[in-house]
């Protein structure tokens, strides 16, 4: 079923211009689906992802994060996890004022993760269910303790400060994926910054406590071969959830972008079937 595309702008935290696009099927929509995308890339990287939700009846919203891909905002510039999830919040605010009888399902990958796990605490009441994958919500388990220390401290007065690299490679175990992520001019191909770290070792932080706020259908999808965000982290946050409808689908083999592996239409089928039974 092929969907329709366009794309639209709302004002975020702080006046910055945040760019979102929307994917409506060509029938009229059973659900809507918000996605937060992960660090350095955009939205657009997500096209086959919305036309596979369209071909079950789904409306997705995605933006590109401040300092990301179309939106304002210095580049990958993050001082709190605050404007993360206030922009994501009025983006969600955006499709339930335009689908408010619709079932709403907020999707989150590696970085995106964390900020849908963040914001769902905040606003528990506020989406029908959740699907984080690959969620960065564990980010100090994966990094030595002094990068933690640096993180926090450099990230609090110098946010912008680059403090860890990120190698390509790991994100596909598919080299046209990893080549086209090399070659887009919308993904940020440098350092990752201070501040983004210290949010997210925030997060993790956070997470054992805050998770038992969740009580809304939880999915989670993971690479078990990832080695941006390893699995233990999403094996911990199912550990701690207060939702009696969680899920943990580890993928033998795949890297850290399960929607981009050679088997990405195995994880899309999977990952739609759960939301089409959730609505």
């Amino acid at each position: 079923m092929p969907a329709t595309h366009s794309e639209h702008s709302f004002d975020g935290t702080g006046g910055v211009r945040i760019v979102y696009d929307v994917w409506t099927p060509d029938v009229p929509p059973r659900g809507v689906v918000i996605l937060a995308h992960g660090y350095a890339e955009h939205a657009r990287r997500y096209d086959h992802v919305a036309t596979r939700f369209a071909d079950a009846g789904l409306i997705t919203y995605a933006l590109d994060h401040r300092g990301h891909g179309r939106s304002g905002g210095k580049r990958v510039y993050l001082r709190d996890m605050s404007e993360y999830t206030g922009d994501f919040h009025t983006l969600v605010g955006i499709a339930a004022a335009e689908h408010p009888d619709l079932a709403r399902v907020v999707v989150g990958h590696s970085m995106g993760g964390g900020i849908v796990f963040a914001y769902g605490v905040e606003h528990p009441g506020d989406y029908t269910a959740m699907v984080l994958s690959g969620p960065a919500v564990d980010a100090e388990a994966s990094v030595s303790p002094v990068m933690v220390r640096v993180a926090k401290l450099v990230g609090r007065l110098a946010p912008g400060t680059p403090v860890e690299d990120l190698p390509a490679d790991a994100v596909s175990r598919d080299p046209a994926v990893v080549a086209a992520y090399e070659s887009d001019p919308l993904v940020y191909h440098g350092k990752l910054p201070a501040g983004i770290a210290r949010a997210l070792i925030g997060v993790g932080e956070t997470m054992p406590q805050c998770a038992g706020i969740i009580t809304a259908p939880l999915l989670v999808v993971h690479g078990e071969q990832d080695r941006l965000i390893p699995v233990e982290g999403s094996r911990k946050l199912v550990d701690c959830v207060a939702s009696s409808d969680v899920h943990l689908k580890v993928y033998p083999g795949l890297y850290h972008e399960v929607f981009n592996e050679p088997e990405k239409a195995l994880v899309l089928d999977d990952v739609t079937s759960w939301i089409e039974a959730k609505l």
